[in-house]
């Protein structure tokens, strides 16, 4: 299972298993279109400013 913690406003948003992987694979999904991507990826950061 993937930790992942989402923060809004630096509150922290509760996410389901469904949600959780959903992200995970959304994320990968995308990753592993990119170049330059490695082929085993360990930990995925993103951090996000509007």
């Amino acid at each position: 299972m993937a930790n992942i913690n989402i923060k809004v406003n630096d509150e922290k948003v509760p996410l389901n298993d469904f949600m959780e992987d959903m992200l995970k694979n959304l994320l990968l999904a995308y990753l592993k279109a990119a170049k330059g991507i490695p082929e085993e990826i360990k930990s995925i950061d993103v951090e996000i400013e509007l």
